[in-house]
């Protein structure tokens, strides 16, 4: 079943705020590290492709 590219957008960008909001309590904790990095790491990929969704929300199926 597919998604609409608006969703699946919204369903990244929530996932990349999570990994955002539990790097920033880890820094907070214990300082920075290998995990808040990696956690940074994974929120950007997660907007780069909500990005993506949200170029392909704009447009038909007939445009490529």
């Amino acid at each position: 079943m597919m998604r609409s590219p608006g969703f699946l957008s919204f369903v990244y960008v929530a996932i990349g705020t999570l990994f955002v909001l539990f790097a920033v309590l880890l820094v907070q904790l214990e300082g920075w590290g290998f995990l808040p990095i990696l956690l940074l790491g994974l929120a950007a990929l997660d907007y780069l492709i909500a990005w993506h969704f949200i170029k392909k929300t704009g447009k038909s199926p007939n445009d490529k």
